[in-house]
């Protein structure tokens, strides 16, 4: 996710892009895996929600496509 803050930051990755999106959704995914197994369940729900967020922008980013073409 710093990966994303960074490429974003820097001007290379706007917030509808779909590398964006899926550096957010991987990101996301993998700290809630991490929590789980290290039972930390403190902000598990933040990262959930998070993921369904940036699996959102994907959808978004899937239709924004379609319609263009």
């Amino acid at each position: 996710m710093l990966f994303g803050f960074y490429r974003t930051s820097i001007g290379k990755w706007t917030g509808k892009s779909r590398l964006y999106e899926l550096d957010n959704l991987v990101g996301a995914s993998l700290i809630t895996i991490y929590q789980w197994h290290y039972r930390v369940y403190v902000t598990v729900v933040v990262n959930i929600i998070w993921a369904i967020v940036a699996l959102h922008g994907l959808t978004s980013y899937k239709q924004r496509r379609k319609a263009k073409k």
